[in-house]
């Protein structure tokens, strides 16, 4: 088995190690406490290698049911040779396919956004009478 750091020091702290295969060879990891990924695919290199966590969703009603219309999650790719995907960034999906990722202070930033669409949404429901 084979122990690897990841390309980016800040991707260790803090961390488990999980063994994930990569080309058909065992490969001990760093996997940040965050990841909800559960490591079970063979991978075809390190850089494929991705950790993703729980993704927070909006649903929204819809004719047939409900659909995710806003998704969130943490991910990264640790031995990726892109920094901004290497980092752990906000997966940000607002359709059903990720459409943007985020640094901490963009997704701060989306954040106040849907969080003053959500009191506009209320102000035009309170609007409405009966």
């Amino acid at each position: 088995m084979t122990v690897l750091a990841p390309a980016i020091p800040a991707q260790v702290s803090p961390s488990r190690q999980v063994a994930v295969t990569v080309a058909g060879a065992t490969v001990v990891v760093p996997c940040p406490l965050w990841c909800t990924h559960p490591h079970s695919e063979a991978y075809r290199s390190l850089p494929d290698v991705s950790h993703h966590g729980a993704p927070i969703t909006l649903a929204a009603p819809t004719y047939g049911g409900v659909e995710q219309t806003l998704t969130a999650r943490i991910s990264s790719w640790p031995f990726a040779s892109d920094p901004e995907t290497a980092t752990p960034f906000i997966a940000f999906d607002a359709i059903g396919d990720e459409c943007a990722q985020l640094a901490p202070t963009a997704a701060l930033a989306v954040a106040d956004q849907v969080i003053a669409h959500g009191y506009a949404l209320r102000a035009l429901a309170s609007s409405v009478t009966a």
